[in-house]
C-alpha cells in the first residue's frame, strides 16, 4: 500500500472541513505507521556495511566503530553529546533531526534507538502504561501502539545512567502550520515519558502525566533500579 493510497482511502465525504482534516491525519499517521512496519524500512544500509565488517567484536561495538566515520558527520546527522560517556546520533528525517542511534563511548558501543521507519527499536508494548494512556484521543494511543516516533522527540542527558525520554504523539496545532501562517488546527501537543538505561532498556515505563513534577518521582524510579542492579 503507498502512502497515497492511505491518503485517498480517508473516508471524508461526510465531514466538515475542520473535521476532515482532524479525521484525515488521524488514519493518515495510523495508516503511515502501518506502512512503514509492512516496508521494513529498517537502516538496512548501514546493516550491509556492518555485515562486511570482520573480526570478532560485537555487533554493537562494529556499530559504534562505523559511526565513528566521516559518513556520519555530513549535515545529514547531527551529534549530541547525552553525558556520562553518552551521545546520540540524530538524522534528518522529513526535515527533522531525530535520536536515531545511542553512543556509549565507555563501552565503545552503539546500538540503534529509532529506525528508518521512525519506530521505536528498543522499546516494546509492554514498555508502555497503558492505564495511563486511556484517557487521550485515540490517534495519539495508535501512534503509540505502533511505537511511531515521527514527531519531534528527544532523549534528554543522562544523569545516574538514566535518560530521560519525551515522546510526543501528537503535536500542537503550529505543527501543520505553512510559512504563510495558514493550516494550524486546534491540536493540543500530547507527549509520554519514560526512563531509559545506557542500552536503551527501558526502567519506567511509558506513560502520560498530568504532573510534570510526577517526572521527578520517575526518575528516583529508575534510578532505585539502576542501584538495585549493582546489590
Amino acid at each position: 500500500m503507498s502512502v497515497s493510497t492511505l491518503i485517498k482511502a480517508v473516508p471524508t465525504s461526510t465531514l466538515g472541513n475542520g473535521e476532515r482534516k482532524k479525521e484525515s491525519n488521524t488514519i493518515f499517521w495510523c495508516g503511515i505507521d502501518k506502512y512503514h512496519d509492512k516496508k521494513k524500512k529498517v537502516t538496512m544500509s548501514i546493516y550491509k556495511k556492518l555485515s562486511k565488517m570482520t573480526g570478532d567484536k560485537s555487533l554493537e561495538e562494529k556499530l559504534y566503530e562505523l559511526l565513528q566515520t566521516d559518513t556520519y558527520k555530513t549535515d545529514v546527522y547531527q551529534y549530541r553529546d547525552l553525558g556520562e560517556g553518552m551521545a546520540v546520533l540524530h538524522k534528518n528525517f522529513w526535515g527533522w533531526y531525530k535520536p536515531w542511534m545511542v553512543i556509549n563511548h565507555n563501552k565503545k558501543t552503539a546500538f540503534e534507538f529509532m529506525n528508518d521507519g521512525e519506530k521505536l527499536v528498543t522499546v516494546t508494548e509492554d514498555d508502555i502504561d497503558w492505564k495511563s494512556l486511556k484517557k487521550l484521543p485515540e490517534d495519539a494511543i495508535c501512534r503509540a501502539q505502533w511505537l511511531s516516533f515521527h514527531f519531534p522527540s528527544f532523549i534528554c542527558g543522562f544523569k545516574n545512567g538514566v535518560a530521560q525520554v519525551d515522546w510526543q504523539l501528537n503535536p500542537d496545532g503550529r505543527y501543520c502550520m505553512d510559512d504563510d501562517g495558514y493550516s494550524m488546527t486546534a491540536d493540543e501537543e500530547i507527549e509520554i515519558y519514560g526512563f531509559i538505561d545506557t542500552e536503551g532498556h527501558v526502567l519506567v515505563k511509558f506513560q502520560w502525566v498530568d504532573d510534570y513534577k510526577k517526572l521527578e518521582i520517575l526518575r528516583k524510579e529508575a534510578e532505585e533500579v539502576i542501584r538495585n542492579r549493582l546489590l
